[in-house]
């Protein structure tokens, strides 16, 4: 029987060219490039293109063939400015090019049109330039919006792709219950309040008359914390709903506030047509059924809610569950909704609520979950789902995260073969990037939570985010050992020694601290001082975190912008791994 490797091939095309001389090896790229489609291979013909025109000694009319490869693959990707550099570069070497002029008469552009560079410097087109400001920060956007340059004009497109609202500023919290102190400072509320009423009121103007600006908003975050009967917020909703028909490319949509402001602007943008991907709803203050319109084409959902009914909920997650490729369902007194959705569509949820005492949904995620990425469960468990996990041994195959959070058991609850049995589902996963297990401390026995639960630690190689209950019979100094040496954010609820013990503690646990952790967060911590914390164990990390407090190395932004605005804030601190930390 004749069997044929296709390797052996690309290695043979290999070991030939490695005999060639530079200039021979341009030659096969360009003559292997002109069997290149032009549709979706921009980026390889871009590098390859690159690559050849930096070599010396090609003849000119390579280089012309070269430059019109590139120009047909740009247009047939939508850079006209970039393509029309590559054919007036080829007409000017050589006018009476056939080829261009064939490609300008099929793409109706006169000779005139082409875009002439001035002598001096080479100058990237627009699409270049957009290209690289896509890499970029928010940060770094926000300071090209300085910079006498073309950046400036794209920088503000792409800030503005995102926008959020304010209606009525959340109050901070008082000294003892916020959890930012440590990095917001004091604001005048009325103050506050009218600042955010002038910006919103600018923006909503500005997407009224301004079509341009309105057709690049792609996602959109409204807060209206509070219900409000002033004529303010009354103003602010009337424009916001006059507003959303304009937003013909919104993507990505996310409502915070009373049920009568979500249930109009659910109903507005379905009356648009809007072609949504992704829906946030958190309803505040007042709990209450909602009326979700059928969005189509919904891959993203999220909920969250106290009390109130799940039927108009189930309706739409049973309509949408052949596009829904996240889900995230927070409200204490409701159950997963295992008879409406297909979970094995999904690649994330996050379900905080009721485990009833069937536990079917541990056995529906982890027998059907094939595509899973990210799976958060946190409630009371009324169950015992160890037997599943142990059934499932080998289910979730593509899980980089996974967290499990018990608040409390049911009276009647105990499965003392649960932490155990998770350590084994987890064990050697190399691809599972973050994990946190959170139990309550009365507990430990009942579900089988001891030291032993660390052990699987040092099999997850590549872990960079773990939140994790810190067992009473584990030793500090075999502690900090455990945790794999890749992890970059580490938050442990302690059930601490007396008071006296700190020091001792701390001691022996900065032995084995990760050299590459960034962010610490501490629960149940009795500590005064954060700086004797940081200088007894985790003198690299840039952001702490004990209980409720948060605690930053450099000058950081208010409370409102780290509630508002975690990730980004995170993000300039270089503690992007620490985002599941402070959420």
């Amino acid at each position: 029987m004749n069997v044929f490797n296709p390797r052996i091939l690309d290695a043979s095309i290999r070991d030939v060219t490695g005999c060639l001389s530079d200039t021979q090896k341009a030659d096969v790229l360009l003559h292997a490039l002109q069997h290149l489609p032009s549709e979706g291979s921009r980026i390889v013909m871009e590098n390859a293109i690159q690559s050849f025109l930096q070599v010396s000694g090609v003849p000119p009319a390579d280089i012309a063939r070269a430059l019109l490869l590139r120009a047909k693959t740009r247009l047939a990707a939508g850079y006209r400015t970039s393509a029309q550099q590559d054919l007036l570069s080829v007409l000017s070497s050589d006018p009476a090019n056939q080829d261009v002029k064939t490609i300008m008469q099929s793409e109706h552009i006169r000779q005139e049109m082409l875009i002439r560079e001035p002598d001096g410097p080479p100058r990237f087109s627009a699409e270049v330039w957009r290209e690289i400001a896509l890499c970029l920060p928010k940060r770094d956007l926000k300071s090209l919006l300085l910079v006498p340059h073309a950046l400036s004009r794209i920088a503000s497109q792409l800030i503005f792709r995102e926008i959020d609202l304010h209606f009525m500023a959340s109050p901070e919290p008082p000294r003892a219950d916020n959890r930012y102190r440590g990095v917001h400072g004091s604001h005048d509320e009325q103050e506050l309040d009218a600042w955010h009423n002038q910006r919103s009121a600018d923006i909503l103007t500005r997407i009224l008359i301004d079509p341009v600006f309105a057709s690049q908003i792609k996602s959109l975050s409204v807060y209206a914390v509070v219900s409000d009967t002033s004529h303010t917020l009354a103003f602010q909703t009337g424009m916001l709903i006059n507003s959303l028909p304009k937003l013909c490319s919104l993507r990505s949509a996310h409502c915070s506030g009373h049920r009568e402001l979500v249930n109009r602007m659910l109903g507005t943008m379905c009356a648009s047509n809007h072609r949504l991907y992704s829906l946030s709803i958190n309803l505040v203050h007042r709990p209450g059924d909602i009326d979700i319109p059928p969005f189509k084409h919904i891959t993203h959902f999220s909920i969250t809610a106290e009390g109130g009914n799940s039927t108009s909920t189930h309706d739409f997650i049973s309509q949408s569950h052949d596009n829904l490729r996240s889900l995230v369902i927070k409200n204490a007194n409701w159950k997963f909704p295992t008879d409406v959705i297909s979970v094995r569509h999904l690649t994330a949820i996050e379900f905080e609520g009721c485990f009833s005492v069937d536990g079917q949904v541990f056995s529906e995620i982890l027998s059907t979950g094939h595509q899973l990425e990210s799976l958060t469960l946190s409630g009371i468990l009324e169950c015992t789902p160890s037997a599943t996990f142990r059934l499932y041994r080998s289910s979730l195959p593509f899980l980089t995260h996974f967290a499990l959070k018990i608040v409390g058991l049911h009276r009647h609850v105990t499965d003392r073969d649960l932490v155990p049995a998770i350590s084994e589902f987890l064990r050697d996963r190399k691809h599972l990037h973050s994990f946190h297990l959170i139990v309550p401390s009365a507990d430990h026995r009942r579900i089988g939570f001891d030291a032993s639960a660390w052990g699987v630690l040092p099999s997850l190689t590549n872990l960079r985010s773990l939140g994790i209950t810190y067992p009473t019979d584990l030793s500090p100094s075999l502690a900090g050992w455990l945790i794999p040496r890749s992890l970059r954010a580490l938050t442990m609820e302690i059930m601490v020694p007396p008071a006296e013990d700190l020091l001792l503690f701390m001691n022996q646990l900065r032995l084995g601290i990760p050299p590459l952790l960034t962010f610490v967060g501490m629960t149940n911590y009795p500590i005064r001082s954060v700086i004797n914390l940081i200088d007894r164990g985790f003198s690299n990390v840039r952001v702490v975190r004990i209980d409720d407090s948060v605690w930053s190395r450099s000058s950081s932004g208010p409370y409102r912008r780290i509630k508002y605005h975690t990730a980004t804030w995170l993000e300039s601190l270089g503690c992007e791994d620490a985002i599941r930390h402070l959420v």
